[in-house]
């Protein structure tokens, strides 16, 4: 027994590090709806957010027609889906998508991978932006999303790939759900 002494604290440490791991990957402990602030600060924050307003010129000029949601995020429904089968909280998705910068620049895109991107959905596994949109679609549903900076990769960007404060548009298609 007292062999095992010094296995028995790792071994406990270990249990409950998978536990919270498997708790988080499940996505049980996920809120309702992450695009919703949680409070009045995060609500007051929320409002703050705008396009800069050379981004705000040119969305209005390329894409007049969007609907806008609460979070910011606009988008334009290109085809309709079946109506019927939407995603739920952490049921894994299958979109194909093509995304640009807002001034037409290739970002990446399913069709070069031979396949589509297979992710669960409304998990916080992709950017805020795609989360919100795919949990209100339905399958086979194809949308134009204007992704504004916050909702993407926020206001550093990704260093070397995306810059700062940079608005994104994805072209998606929810392929499947399962």
């Amino acid at each position: 027994m007292r062999a095992l002494r010094p296995l028995l604290i790792p071994a406990l440490f270990g249990l409950i590090l998978l536990g919270i791991a498997l708790v988080t990957r499940s996505g049980k402990l996920a809120r309702e709806n992450p695009g919703v602030p949680i409070n009045s600060a995060m609500r007051e924050a929320m409002h703050m957010m705008v396009l800069p307003p050379a981004d705000e010129a040119l969305v209005n000029q390329r894409y007049p027609q969007t609907e806008i949601t609460s979070s910011g995020l606009r988008y334009i429904v290109t085809a309709p889906g079946d109506g019927v089968t939407h995603p739920q909280r952490g049921e894994k998705v299958a979109v194909h998508y093509r995304g640009n910068f807002l001034d037409g620049t290739y970002l990446d895109d399913s069709y070069k991978r031979n396949g589509p991107y297979i992710f669960p959905a409304g998990v916080a596994s992709v950017i805020p932006g795609w989360d919100e949109a795919v949990m209100d679609m339905s399958k086979g549903e194809k949308r134009t999303l204007i992704i504004p900076y916050w909702l993407a990769y926020g206001e550093k960007g990704v260093k070397g790939h995306i810059p700062e404060k940079t608005t994104l548009i994805f072209e998606i298609e929810l392929v499947d759900v399962f």
